[in-house]
Formats: C-alpha cells, structure tokens, sequence
C-alpha cells in the first residue's frame, strides 16, 4: 500500500521521506528475532475490555518451525517494487533514472 500511494504522488520532499522511512522498515525486518511471528503472542491485547470473553484457537502444536526473515525477489521487496526504489534513490541524488 505504501508504494501504491508513493507512486502517485509527485514530490521530491516525499520521496526523500518516504525513502528514509522505507529504509528503517528494511532495517528491522530483514532481522527475523524483529518479523517473527511467534512475536504477536507477546504484543498486550489493549482493546479486550475487562471481562470481555475471546475464542482461543489452538496454535499449532509443531513448533519446530525456524523463521528465517522476510524476503521476496529482492530482499523483501518485489522485483517492482526493488526498481521503484532504486529509481527513487537515483533520482534523489541528481540521476536520471531510464
């Protein structure tokens, strides 16, 4: 959705922020101790009111599984969505991107 929204826009000011701001995302989740999701159980539920009743569905009982980060084509980024950004960056510092 990000890039969805960044590829409308038309604004060097944007682009440089959304730029840092994808960077620091790149950052935290190629590191799989932070993307894991074995993390989610460890996140407070702040919007269960008190005495509020939740289903609980059984986890899965094989819990060998060893997670091993976010990646796609590039990294953790589509093929497109890889070009996008390095044409961003090219743009940011002055070169035309073709």
């Amino acid at each position: 959705m990000l890039f969805r929204v960044w590829e409308s826009l038309n604004s060097y000011k944007y682009d440089e922020r959304m730029l840092h701001f994808i960077s620091k995302l790149t950052e935290m989740h190629t590191n799989p101790e932070i993307s894991n999701p074995k993390r989610i159980d460890e996140i407070p539920d702040d919007e269960k009111s008190e005495g509020e009743g939740r289903p609980n569905w059984g986890q899965p009982t094989s819990s060998v599984y060893l997670w091993g980060g976010l990646y796609k084509d590039v990294g953790i980024f589509t093929e497109h969505e890889w070009n996008f950004l390095m044409c961003k960056c090219l743009a940011s510092m002055g070169k035309p991107c073709q």
